[in-house]
């Protein structure tokens, strides 16, 4: 079937009103505060476990900075276990001075990771400290990982 020109031209303006009228996105409610996230020293970051068999895990973490950063990273991993998701203890913590990986120096990005062999069949979370830091300042950051 073919369309002319100026069939193809209204129905363009037609799908172009019906979108204008009809807002695909729902605003926040007028009372909430919208806090921002922002940073003069973190661009962005993530955080992780990966579970590697028999009770193995791995803690990533991605800490981007808003560019090249005298210190980037993660300062500390407190890694928490539980028999039934529900009550948890903390297990282990990781520090940066006693683990050298967990933070780079004069760099823009650092990825990395911490090791814990725990129990098979348990659960863990990790509350993850994130780090960016120039000229003496810096900006810290929490996030909760989780297995993935």
């Amino acid at each position: 079937m073919k369309y002319t020109k100026s069939v193809l031209c209204k129905l363009i303006v037609f799908c172009l009103v019906v979108a204008l009228a009809f807002p695909t996105s729902v605003s926040a409610a007028k009372n909430e505060e919208v806090i921002p996230f922002a940073s003069y020293y973190l661009d962005g970051y993530n955080a992780y476990i990966c579970d590697m068999g028999r009770g193995e895990m791995q803690i990533w973490f991605d800490v981007m900075g808003t560019g090249y950063m005298d210190e980037i990273g993660v300062l500390s991993i407190q890694l928490y276990e539980s028999t039934n998701n529900v009550t948890w203890t903390r297990v282990k913590t990781f520090l940066y001075e006693e683990n050298p990986g967990m933070l780079a120096y004069n760099d823009y990005q650092h990825v990395s990771h911490v090791t814990y062999q725990g129990i098979a069949g348990r659960y863990y979370k990790a509350y993850v400290c994130i780090w960016a830091g120039k000229d003496g300042k810096g900006d810290t950051r929490y996030k909760w990982a989780t297995m993935v």
